[in-house]
């Protein structure tokens, strides 16, 4: 039996898409929402926005599993092709996104309003822009069950976390 030696990083980078734009655009996107809420962020308030955002990541990228799993969308074009979601949309620009209005949002009708904002600008301007690039595919969902997806888990999300912060002892 022979064992073989797989060079990752060498593999990543002459079978992968770093000279695509498209690639470089999502690679930027992992690191630069993060430098922008660490410029922003209410330092007062860190742990519990952090874990407002992180909370944010990890439904996103379960929801993102759970809908390329189910043939609902797909990724044509990713950052790294041995995943199936697109990690950097679920761990950076939507939990930031929402960190933000979380933050800046001081009532429940502020928040609703921007968690409205934020779903239209997700739902009916970056996935067609992602369509456009080829680096998204809706197969049997919609731009609207995004919309309504994204504002529904942000008024959960906020929810979860005012009975947390309300309940703790």
């Amino acid at each position: 039996m022979e064992i073989v030696k797989y060079d990752y990083i060498n593999s990543w980078i002459i079978l992968g898409s770093v000279s695509d734009p498209r690639w470089w655009l999502l690679f930027v996107s992992i690191f630069f929402p993060w430098l922008i809420w660490w410029k922003v962020v209410d330092r007062s308030r860190l742990f519990e926005i952090l874990s407002f955002g992180l909370f944010w990541a990890a439904m996103a990228t379960w929801l993102d599993l759970l809908g390329t799993s189910y043939n609902m969308w797909s990724y044509p074009f990713k950052l790294n092709e041995h995943t199936t979601t697109l990690l950097p949309a679920d761990v950076s620009v939507i939990p930031v996104m929402y960190m933000l209005l979380y933050q800046f949002s001081s009532t429940w009708k502020a928040y609703a309003f921007g968690s409205i904002f934020i779903a239209v600008i997700l739902s009916f301007i970056f996935e067609p822009l992602f369509i456009l690039f080829q680096m998204f595919e809706l197969i049997t969902w919609s731009h609207t069950e995004s919309l309504v997806s994204f504002f529904l888990l942000a008024i959960i999300t906020k929810a979860i976390f005012i009975f947390l912060r309300t309940n703790k002892k």
